[in-house]
């Protein structure tokens, strides 16, 4: 309603402008006519004109009066109208969206009618109590509150005038809520709206008193003719000033199109309008045809239009091109002129800019497309009715459903012709606002239908499909019918349970005393293994040492050559095998949780060259390269000697398995909290079955055995201990083929330890 206003009062604008502009030309040609005329004014015509100018005086203030009154009351009834919109969307609002605050409510509701928000919005609860305004008290600044005792006008349909001390005359409209019992209060100074009243007033007191002037300056000709074609002048001048100050204000501008000569004459607001810079002279057909858009009526086509309607105007909307290149919606309303002495034709008229309208339409279109998208994208059917049962809006959910052809859509069918059940209106017609019921197409599916009742008298309907839980209830009447026979099974079944039950008890008794016995025989098992291991270092640094003694030849000569080779053997062997007594000893301690760690910060380059250099005579040997890649600053809080056996274990097994000729590389990198080691070969590589099997004691992957290469199988099983308690990890990678790589993990700073001895790093 409040668009289709807005329209009307445009369209009364274009028209009132337009007159204007023709009633401006008409004057023009009236003074220049009266200038040549001159009759002297007897006394009694004096007198005449006097008591007919006091009379038209009397008669315009009168009328002027009456026209506010009429303005009071329309501003009044436009209060209400707009208090009324205002307060059925709070109503709706509140209704929908119960556990929202009020104000909030408020707020966004006056914030989606910005056209209907009025200058003061109170929001009264059933006890009489202001629970919301708008604007809030910090905002409004000295103006008064609106007076909450006013009572609620549900049966008028405009506002009260109410005055006040300290606000002045105020319109008040007071509306009840029923989603609070409660009411909704709006008030609006009166002066705003007599501000329409006032221009035309002042316009109709200025016209009134140049009328007189004329007059007066009429019958004063006989004295001095020159003076007052002069003031003539001053008046016309004005006057035209006046009607240029009102069309600059109003985005609008007069032109003229000699049709004959083709010359068109542009006002100065005229320029304003497009933001041209003033120009004096005529345009040409031409000059403006290109500042219109290429898409739009040619100037051409709109002469040739106004001629065909002689004695009438053409309205057209097109767009031209302002200064800033942007283009501008001109609304033009033109009428052929015939000049009385000439004969030539001549096209004036007055142009808008509709800019802003057009822009405001195009949003209207696209939050109604969006709304219409919207409803269409929800899962339920959905349908609205106007208080004639007729279609207004449905979704593509509620067509599916009942087979609904688009035509019937876009024609707006009766709501006979759609709807599932024939006494839906009758059921609201006995009073009820809303009801809940459930329908059977004839598919056989169900739909739970809400209906409500709008304002407008109509009501909305929407429909969900509960098949799938009809369908449900009916599977849980029949598991209830088979739960209660399956109660009796269980029943029985319980019996059986419990004897399970003694069973498993049995069973969970032996298996702790296996458990313990389990532990025992390992505790044994790593006493033994400490006890056999120390018992076999004893002679085996007996046989180390003789074996030196027999191949060094310290007590003279063995008599042939292969006795030296033999103790040899003997020595390399023995060694071995301390090595591996040593490895089953630490491997004991290790699991026997024995092993302390003493940390110490030192370089990270230190550990890795110490475990580059274990390994370099046997790199040598197989013709291996070695490289290295530490940063000498790069520092960690360890044990040195953990750190450096689990390097040159990795060291050990990647020139072990590296061919001959190939390549070993080990690093160090520092990222975030960590350091990670890496030991890399170009070896055979390691399957991925072996690879979850390393690490563990005494075992060896596949490839090492088929190879006939030595080893315990603790080495990596010992490493990763040691890493574990360090608080690290050890990872293999590897492809068969391609060569394996181990990543050790280790923290910078040991997080609690009790002691770290600092070393001086250099």
């Amino acid at each position: 309603m409040t668009r289709a206003n807005a329209a009307h009062a445009e369209a009364c604008l274009d028209d009132k402008a337009w007159r204007m502009g023709a009633e401006s030309a008409e004057t023009r040609v009236a003074a220049r006519g009266a200038a040549t005329r001159r009759s002297p004014t007897p006394p009694v015509a004096t007198l005449a004109l006097a008591v007919a100018v006091m009379a038209a005086i009397l008669l315009t203030f009168q009328h002027l009066r009456a026209e506010r009154e009429v303005a009071l009351t329309e501003a009044a009834l436009e209060v209400g109208m707009r208090a009324r919109i205002v307060a059925a969307e709070l109503d709706a609002a509140l209704q929908l969206q119960p556990k929202t605050s009020p104000a909030e409510v408020l707020r966004r509701v006056l914030d989606a009618n910005p056209a209907e928000r009025l200058a003061r919005t109170a929001l009264i609860d059933a006890r009489g109590r202001k629970i919301a305004a708008d604007p809030p008290a910090s905002e409004s600044g000295s103006e008064p509150d609106v007076d909450d005792a006013l009572p609620v006008q549900s049966g008028q349909s405009e506002a009260a005038r109410v005055t006040d001390d300290r606000a002045g005359d105020r319109f008040v409209v007071a509306r009840p809520l029923a989603a609070t019992s409660g009411r909704v209060v709006f008030a609006s100074p009166v002066e705003p709206h007599l501000a329409a009243w006032r221009r035309a007033a002042t316009v109709t007191v200025v016209l009134l008193a140049f009328t007189v002037a004329l007059i007066l300056a009429a019958a004063g000709l006989y004295a001095a003719d020159a003076r007052a074609r002069l003031k003539r002048l001053r008046e016309e001048s004005a006057r035209r000033a006046r009607v240029n100050l009102a069309l600059n204000r109003g985005r609008c501008g007069l032109w003229t199109w000699d049709l004959n000569r083709g010359w068109i004459v542009w006002s100065a607001s005229m320029f304003g309008v497009l933001d041209l810079a003033e120009r004096s002279g005529h345009w040409t057909v031409a000059d403006l045809q290109s500042l219109v858009h290429p898409e739009d009526m040619s100037l051409e086509t709109l002469a040739r239009l106004a001629v065909e309607r002689a004695g009438d105007y053409v309205d057209v909307e097109f767009r031209m091109r302002a200064a800033n290149g942007r283009w501008v919606w001109l609304r033009k309303r033109a009428e052929v002129v015939e000049d009385e002495e000439t004969g030539g034709a001549t096209l004036v008229g007055i142009a808008f800019d509709v800019t802003e309208r057009k822009r405001e339409a195009e949003e209207s279109a696209t939050a109604d497309q969006r709304l219409r998208e919207a409803i269409d994208a929800i899962s339920e059917a959905f349908v609205l009715w106007d208080s004639s049962h007729q279609l207004v809006l449905c979704n593509s959910k509620y067509q599916r459903l009942h087979n609904i052809p688009e035509s019937l859509v876009r024609s707006g069918a009766p709501y006979g012709g759609l709807a599932t059940a024939r006494n839906a209106g009758e059921s609201f017609s006995a009073g009820r606002e809303a009801r809940t019921y459930e329908a059977r197409l004839a598919d056989g599916r169900w739909l739970q239908v809400n209906e409500r009742r709008t304002r407008d008298g109509g009501f909305v309907s929407v429909g969900t499909d509960i098949t799938a839980l009809k369908e449900h209830e009916e599977q849980l009447m029949n598991s209830e019918r088979l739960l209660l026979a399956t109660v009796a099974q269980l029943r029985q079944s319980r019996r059986s349970l419990e004897e399970q039950a003694q069973q498993l008890v049995d069973l969970a008794e032996r298996y702790h005393e296996q458990k313990a016995q389990a532990e025992a025989a390992n505790r044994a098992k790593a006493e033994f293994l400490a006890n056999m291991s120390h018992e076999l270092r004893t002679p085996l640094n007996a046989i180390i040492g003789f074996s030196q003694l027999m191949g060094s030849q310290t007590f003279g000569p063995l008599g042939s050559e292969k006795y030296r080779d033999y103790c040899q053997h003997i020595l390399s062997s023995g060694e071995y095998l301390l090595h591996v007594v040593s490895d089953i000893l630490d491997m004991s301690r290790l699991e026997a949780g024995r092993e302390r760690l003493s940390y110490s910060r030192f370089r990270a380059d230190e550990a890795v060259g110490r475990a580059v250099q274990d390994v370099a005579a046997t790199a040598r040997e197989k013709r291996v390269s070695i490289a290295v890649a530490v940063e000498p600053e790069m520092a960690i809080e360890a044990d040195a000697a953990a750190v450096e056996r689990i390097l040159t274990t990795l060291m050990r097994n990647a020139v072990k398995f590296a061919p001959e000729g190939g390549a070993v590389e080990i690093g160090a990198e520092a990222i975030a909290d960590r350091i990670y080691f890496y030991v890399e070969d170009n070896g055979p590589g390691i399957e991925a079955e072996d690879i979850k099997r390393l690490g563990r004691p005494f075992e060896q992957g596949d490839a090492v055995m088929a190879n006939g290469m030595k080893g315990s199988g603790l080495g990596l099983a010992i490493a990763n201990s040691l890493v574990e308690l360090h608080g690290g990890t050890l990872r293999l990678a590897s492809r068969a083929g391609e060569g394996a790589v181990a990543i050790v993990a280790l923290p910078r700073v040991q997080r609690g330890a009790r002691a770290i001895a600092l070393a001086k790093v250099a």
